[in-house]
């Protein structure tokens, strides 16, 4: 394999042939993602199929064991276009599960962060989302995501 030079969700190179690159690209069987699990990284197809279990919820339904390809790459091609747009950020392919509510929907305070330091890289608004913060009594932004989004904005303004 050569080194040829593939570009992430936020313009930072990703070498083809790297450890990290071939971890991310191996052809081993992957297990889904459920709506009760919480896996801390999740691939486009992962996030896709929680996206759609979500919908199954709110609609009062069972979610099926599976679902249609075509319903599947619908959902993927959602996904990808909210990286496009940042409104979520991934880490080599891989999204991290605290920027989703429990419906697989980003929380809105994500892109506000992303705005702010995605031109920094998504490794930067990773980090950010993962060191305890003075400006939170040293509480980590990811934790509050669901119950602060206010307070994580204040204490982006100090970032």
């Amino acid at each position: 394999m050569s080194n040829v030079m593939v570009w992430g969700a936020m313009r930072n190179p990703v070498v083809r042939g790297s450890a990290l690159f071939q971890r991310n690209a191996r052809d081993e069987p992957r297990t889904p993602a459920r709506p009760d699990q919480g896996n801390a990284w999740l691939s486009v197809e992962d996030v896709a199929r929680l996206l759609l279990a979500g919908e199954f919820l709110d609609a009062g339904v069972s979610v099926p064991a599976s679902f249609a390809p075509q319903a599947l790459e619908s959902a993927a091609s959602s996904v990808r276009r909210w990286t496009l747009e940042g409104r979520i950020f991934a880490i080599h392919d891989l999204y991290p599960r605290y920027q989703f509510d429990r419906r697989a929907r980003p929380y809105p305070s994500i892109e506000q962060v992303i705005a702010r330091l995605g031109g920094q890289g998504e490794l930067r608004v990773g980090n950010w989302f993962a060191t305890p913060n003075e400006h939170l009594q040293g509480r980590r932004p990811q934790e509050l995501l669901g119950t602060a989004p206010a307070d994580i904005l204040r204490a982006l303004e100090h970032a």
